[in-house]
């Protein structure tokens, strides 16, 4: 590239862009020059940040693990990253302020939701209502539910009334040591439409050997719809 088409570029992108990207002055004691602005230095940086972007949206599309039809599905895999195994996307059904298929009293500070995943799953998740607020939870939104694996029990049959979140599953993998046994449970879906959700919990070796699970037997993965962190895109 020239000197003049180089020149020709930058003035370009100082006419086209909201403010200038290089600012150039002429003669003087200094004898002049060019250096970027401050808005120039943000675009160099931006522009690292978008080669990064596209390294982690190309890895995305070679994970058939990874649903497409969901973009907060697809940040979700590679944004920030929790100490929360559990991460399951899904579309908020209602908001209520007491707990579904429940009698309990009217809460004043916090918000039930329910929420249907991508395999048509229901579950429930609960948030304060200023948290509700803050994130604009409203029905139809999509969100993520974040939950720790040590917040994940295993039953071998369900509990009649019990308000907690019950799922059938299906026993994954298993990896065990002296004293913690930690299994994936692949979520149940009779229609096996879409790739399967996998719900990780970490229970006592002690328990885990009481339930003799192997890989293949139906379970239930049971946990609150307090533990759960509601995340969404703005």
């Amino acid at each position: 590239m020239s000197y003049k088409t180089a020149w020709d570029s930058v003035k370009d992108m100082n006419t086209r862009l909201s403010e200038s990207v290089v600012k150039s002055e002429k003669g003087g004691k200094g004898g002049g020059g060019a250096k970027l602005t401050a808005f120039g230095e943000r675009l160099l940086q931006m522009y690292a940040l978008t080669d990064q972007m596209q390294d982690m949206v190309l890895e995305a599309l070679q994970d058939q693990a990874i649903p497409m039809n969901s973009l907060l599905d697809v940040m979700g895999h590679f944004s920030l990253k929790t100490s929360a195994r559990n991460q399951l996307s899904g579309t908020i059904l209602s908001l209520d302020n007491h707990l579904a298929g429940t009698d309990s009293n009217l809460d004043n500070l916090n918000v039930y939701l329910q929420v249907e995943l991508t395999s048509g799953l229901r579950l429930n998740a609960c948030v304060t209502q200023s948290s509700c607020a803050r994130l604009s939870l409203v029905v139809g939104k999509p969100i993520l539910l974040l939950f720790k694996a040590p917040a994940v029990s295993i039953f071998l049959e369900k509990s009649a009334g019990e308000s907690c979140n019950q799922v059938l599953s299906i026993v994954h993998e298993i990896y065990s040591n002296s004293q913690t046994t930690e299994v994936s449970l692949a979520i149940f879906d009779e229609h096996k439409s879409t790739a399967p959700q996998i719900i990780y919990a970490s229970i006592d070796t002690l328990l885990a050997n009481q339930l003799n699970l192997t890989i293949g037997d139906q379970c239930y993965a049971v946990f609150s719809s307090s533990q759960t962190i509601v995340a969404c895109m703005s």
